[in-house]
């Protein structure tokens, strides 16, 4: 009897832990991986360059959230497409051409502010640039939190 309920209660703690350790489940998520560090990665920058950029990148940030929503929205209703019992091809090539055109807008919002930034640096900081790229750091990358993230389309799709 002793044995029995030794080896229930030694199965159990094995059930919670092994509950625990798959808890996030697979996929990126963010963690500490391949990003940027925090603030803004170029040497000697004056405080007038830091507000500046600050002030492009809260301001592209507004801008691309609502673009990120909508993305996400669509990213939703194709999925939802796919579930449709007799599948409508027609419908499913129009859903993915406006997730395509917003993925664009992404793109072209990000070179912009790119620009911006570049823009206030001087020539000799813009120089330096490349080194100081992306490299480890918070950002997305297998990490402490690699669980699924459905706001930012990272994971498994369906």
């Amino acid at each position: 009897m002793k044995k029995t309920v030794v080896a229930v209660a030694l199965v159990g703690v094995l059930v919670l832990a092994a509950s625990a350790a798959l808890a996030w489940g697979p996929g990126w998520g963010r963690g500490y991986g391949y990003g940027y560090g925090p603030g803004v990665a170029a040497p000697n920058l004056s405080a007038d360059q830091v507000a500046k950029i600050q002030k492009i990148q809260s301001d592209r940030y507004t801008e691309v959230a609502k673009v990120r929503n909508e993305l996400f929205t669509k990213q939703t209703e194709l999925r939802a497409l796919f579930r449709e019992p007799a599948l409508d091809q027609a419908k499913i090539a129009a859903k993915q051409k406006e997730i395509a055109a917003l993925q664009a807008q992404l793109q072209e919002k990000g070179l912009a502010t790119r620009t911006a930034v570049a823009e206030v640096l001087t020539p000799e900081q813009r120089a330096q640039l490349p080194t100081y790229g992306p490299g480890m750091g918070p950002g997305f990358g297998r990490g402490m939190g690699m669980g699924y993230s459905p706001r930012m389309g990272l994971g498994p799709r369906w």
